[in-house]
């Protein structure tokens, strides 16, 4: 089963054909983030430098079996920033695009590895 914790539907595509819409739960797992002011500043040309400092991840359900959590791509690499080898977590990888440029999908659901 699958758990979508985005903000969007999530369409899954084989080659041109969409195979399956994960509907959004209206429950959306995020990063918390604050920024360290000691190290942010002025950049040039009026333009600040902030420096961002990633939290935990808020709203993301413990483990059930048989279950995926999709997340976005930026918590994602939260989790894996914060140590967690969590299996059961997801994020939509290449993006399928509609002759606007829109996303409407992507072709896989992924997990970050470690080298």
């Amino acid at each position: 089963m699958f758990v979508n914790l985005t903000p969007h539907d999530v369409t899954v595509f084989d080659g041109d054909v969409a195979v399956l819409t994960i509907p959004a739960t209206g429950l959306v797992a995020r990063i918390s983030e604050s920024v360290d002011q000691l190290a942010s500043g002025p950049l040039g040309g009026g333009i600040d430098g902030v420096t961002v400092v990633l939290g935990e991840v808020e709203d993301l359900p413990q483990p059930q079996d048989d279950v995926i959590y999709i997340v976005s791509m930026p918590t994602m690499m939260g989790l894996r920033a914060a140590g967690s080898t969590r299996t059961d977590v997801r994020y939509p990888y290449g993006q399928v695009r509609d002759d606007w440029g829109r996303i409407i999908g992507c072709r896989a659901l992924a997990t970050l590895g470690r080298r």
